[in-house]
């Protein structure tokens, strides 16, 4: 029909560009108009077989030009009730397919309709998308363009149109919309004419099938309702379709947020899926919002009170909660009567699992099989809504902190306990410097709260280079274990720096355990109705990153009098033991005039320029001072911008992390002020991504371990080219 139509339009323009040089040549020699119309004929072909071949591409997948002017266009075409077989189609919206593999279909992008089953469903081919199955209560996602046209494009200057042409008379009749019943059935064929006698028969005419709807029940199913499914042929076949399951979604608002989210659900790929999983979690108020298009976004569903006046976001879609709720699991223990369930800490699973004890029915019953295993401790988990998730035990220290989750809950063991499974506190709860390099000896009185020093290798009782570094234990125990355990990586980046501080004089504090409150009167507000316990969770990486400035202002203001305070992130290394970075650093400071370094992310591709918060050498100035209470006092205020700031900016506003603030300062309408004081190096050799090496580059003074780098940190700085620890591959950073 594509094709026809586009052979149609160019005739049409033929013939008027023939007509109309015809009649203005009139006068012209011979020669002249017979160019002409040699150039017109030839013209008009090469524009047939242009708008052929990009017609051809953009329907059936070839990598033609037509598909790249598709992202711009505003498509103004009603939502189609219904496809047939050959119907040339563009998305209106974005949506996943219904095929066995689905794939996101983009907004604009067109196909044509290959066929139309018995259930209602079509198969359509995309470009660059293959065969893929689309469920008909989607068809509404899709605008049909009555004919295919010639083309799809931008006319310049304009937004794109899409032309619509009649649709041939020997096209398909259109089905009905859904719900409109089907109008009185075609007449029947007449007969083909008897051929001659002696004549082969004649092949029967071609014949143009198309789509009926679904049978009414108590209605026989038409033939072709009834004719089998093609079945796909490895590898170029048409895809299985999954089974319909009549699920349609129920839209809240669409390009909206929940107000107030509840939990996250895991990475279904469909809404009904989020559907099933927002109905089976506890405290989901009826509402989840899902992304089609970024289903890697999670499914998350809203509080009760979280449902509405959310914010607005292109890409989210607010949908209402269909599925049923699962009964919980009967319980066929006859003392359920007498049983009543201890919750210890709800929503959340173990911190630590002793053992998986099989699926049972009941909490009753878990409770029963974990105080018969000798091998668990006090505590258990069990998930009331999927008791086939298994009754799991808890270790003596491990039913405190654990990851939070809608579907299980830990209970106490009610039955009596030898007093070797009661719960204990963890070793790094009663100690949180356990497995750290603490210095022996008595804690000198100018240590601040519960810190820790490694070291103090100053020559004079004051004054002096300080290194700070904050070890705090995050939920997620990257920086060790409860049970006092340190990993290598961490253990070899702090000896590094005890080396170094030893070598050159400075001395060194850990911070072990982060200021209290933690969390401010903002960010309870933000959790609104979650624990306490999970709204620490939640603020624990921005918090523990504001902790370095609070370290700073803290010590630049001891009577200790440091002459500078280096703030160093604890997964950061000096690695050059021949050389005093910090010495060589100073006297870049006082030739410039400064009273703050920082360096950028220039190892990156687009990081120059751009502060890491992870190295801050700050000289013991009234303008450092100042900074540091004004940018903790700042987190601390919170979205309500800190009027008056002590360095002399106002209305500055760092609800965010302490890096972006400093950027904000550096780069934005207060940079000024800030800059004067302040300079930037570059991070290739200041502070190096350990990301993309560095170790064996001789310009690179300290190695920083971000992110996955970490786990490398053990191996590079014990087993590569030198040990920088300088206590040999049995010392406290390299032993395994």
């Amino acid at each position: 029909a594509a094709d026809r139509a586009s052979q149609d339009l160019s005739r049409e323009r033929r013939c008027s560009c023939m007509a109309s040089s015809a009649a203005s040549a009139q006068n012209a020699p011979r020669w002249i108009f017979a160019g002409m119309l040699l150039a017109v004929v030839g013209m008009s072909l090469f524009g047939d077989w242009m708008m052929n071949f990009r017609l051809k591409g953009d329907a059936l997948g070839d990598s033609g030009g037509g598909q790249s002017s598709i992202k711009a266009l505003r498509i103004d075409l009603p939502p189609a009730t219904s496809l047939h077989s050959g119907d040339h189609i563009v998305a209106l919206t974005s949506f996943p397919t219904d095929s066995m593999n689905p794939v996101v279909i983009i907004a604009g992008q067109q196909g044509v309709v290959l066929q139309v089953d018995g259930d209602g469903d079509a198969e359509i081919a995309f470009p660059r998308r293959g065969r893929e199955w689309v469920y008909r209560n989607k068809f509404a996602n899709f605008g049909i363009i009555e004919a295919a046209p010639p083309q799809l494009g931008v006319v310049e200057g304009a937004r794109a149109r899409l032309v619509a042409r009649d649709r041939p008379a020997a096209a398909s009749p259109r089905r009905p919309p859904v719900g409109v019943p089907p109008g009185p059935a075609p007449p029947p064929a007449a007969p083909p004419p008897a051929a001659p006698p002696g004549a082969a028969p004649a092949p029967p005419p071609p014949q143009v099938v198309a789509p009926s709807p679904p049978s009414s029940p108590g209605t026989p199913a038409s033939p072709r309702t009834q004719a089998p499914r093609p079945q796909p042929k490895p590898p170029a076949g048409p895809p299985k379709k999954v089974a319909s399951s009549g699920y349609t979604p129920v839209v809240i608002a669409k390009q909206r947020e929940c107000l107030e989210q509840a939990y996250e659900l895991g990475v279904p790929r469909t809404v009904e899926e989020c559907d099933k999983l927002a109905a089976t979690a506890p405290g989901c108020g009826g509402a989840f919002m899902f992304a089609a298009e970024h289903y890697d976004w999670k499914c998350r569903c809203c509080t009760e009170e979280g449902i509405k006046d959310g914010p607005s976001s292109p890409h989210w879609t607010l949908y209402k909660v269909l599925s049923e709720k699962p009964t919980e699991a009967p319980d066929t223990d006859a003392s359920k009567s007498k049983y009543k369930p201890k919750v210890h800490a709800k929503g959340q699973e173990c911190e630590e699992q002793a053992m998986n004890l099989g699926v049972i029915n009941s909490v009753a019953q878990c409770d029963a099989v974990v105080a018969a295993e000798k091998k668990c401790g006090a505590h258990f988990m069990f998930s009331k809504t999927h008791p086939d998730w298994a009754c799991r035990c808890c270790t003596r220290i491990g039913a405190d902190d654990g990851p939070s989750s809608p579907f299980w809950d830990v209970y106490a063991v009610q039955a009596p306990l030898p007093d070797n499974r009661k719960p204990v506190p963890a070793p790094a709860v009663l100690d949180p410097t356990i497995g750290l390099p603490v210095a022996a000896g008595a804690r000198p009185g100018w240590v601040l709260k519960d810190d820790a020093l490694v070291i103090d290798a100053r020559p004079e009782p004051k004054g002096g280079i300080l290194i700070l570094q904050a070890v705090l234990m995050d939920a997620s125990h990257g920086w060790g274990k409860k049970a006092g355990f340190r990993p290598r990586w961490l253990r070899a980046i702090l000896a590094a720096n005890r080396e170094h501080a030893r070598r050159y004089k400075h001395a060194m504090i850990l911070r072990v355990k982060v200021t209290e409150p933690q969390l401010t009167a903002w960010q309870i507000k933000g959790c609104g109705r979650k624990s306490t316990n999970q709204c620490r969770k939640d603020n624990e990486r921005e918090n523990y990153n504001w902790e370095k400035h609070l370290m700073l202002a803290e010590y630049l203001l001891s009577p200790q009098q440091f002459s500078h305070v280096l703030m160093l992130d604890a997964d950061a290394a000096f690695i050059r033991q021949d050389h005093n970075t910090l010495k060589l650093i100073c006297d870049i400071m006082d030739k410039n005039r400064k009273d703050l370094f920082l360096t950028d992310e220039d190892w990156l591709q687009n990081g120059q320029g751009r502060i890491n918060g992870g190295l801050i050498l700050a000289k013991n100035t009234k303008f450092s001072q100042d900074l540091f209470q004004d940018t903790f006092d700042a987190h601390v205020s919170g979205p309500a911008p800190l009027n008056k700031w002590r360095i002399g900016v106002s209305r500055v506003v760092c609800s965010s992390n302490e890096q972006i603030c400093l950027n904000d300062l550096w780069r934005g309408g207060k940079g000024p002020i800030f800059s004067d004081h302040a300079m930037m190096a570059g991070g290739k050799k200041w502070n190096h991504g350990a990301e993309v090496g560095g170790f064996d580059d001789p310009e690179v003074e300290i190695l920083h371990f971000m992110g996955g780098s970490k786990n490398s940190a053990g191996q590079v700085l014990c087993d590569g080219s030198r040990d920088v620890t300088g206590e040999g591959p049995t010392g406290y950073g390299c032993k395994n």
